[in-house]
């Protein structure tokens, strides 16, 4: 599956970027699918995100009771500690052609995220990866690990 990158609209140049207005971020749509819905959301393609992580409002609307369930901590930019709620759903991802899905642990956080983080455990643990900088697109290729359809 190929998805080519968003590009997040910056109201100053970006310096470090060549002054361009904006940056681009390896952005999809991503589904959980809970017992009284399926949510969809972007989602940020994280390789340096140990967790894949969903604010908690994503399992409310879901249907998924985080009542009694597993806790953790992620570590954001900064070493800041989140705690975390881990649930095991269903994901979903499409780049209209092919759709994945999967059953996965995921983390819910009690916090406003800016885009929820497909990280490591959950998401790219089933995918090999292949960031395209200079075509600002990703492509992910299920793997031996891949539990899903």
């Amino acid at each position: 599956m190929q998805f080519r990158y968003t590009l997040r609209r910056s109201a100053v140049p970006v310096l470090t970027l060549g002054g361009r207005f904006g940056r681009p971020a390896p952005l999809v749509h991503v589904s959980v699918v809970g017992p009284a819905a399926t949510v969809t959301r972007r989602a940020l393609l994280d390789p340096g995100a140990d967790d894949t992580v969903f604010p908690e409002s994503v399992a409310r609307l879901a249907g998924i009771d985080l009542t009694g369930t597993p806790t953790g901590a992620g570590m954001g930019v900064g070493r800041v500690s989140l705690p975390l709620r881990y649930a095991q759903v269903v994901l979903r991802i499409s780049d209209g052609r092919e759709h994945r899905e999967w059953p996965a642990w995921v983390g819910f956080a009690p916090a406003r995220l800016i885009e929820p983080l497909l990280g490591f455990a959950g998401c790219l643990q089933f995918f090999d990866a292949d960031f395209r900088g200079a075509r600002e697109e990703v492509e992910l290729a299920v793997n031996p690990r891949y539990p899903g359809t």
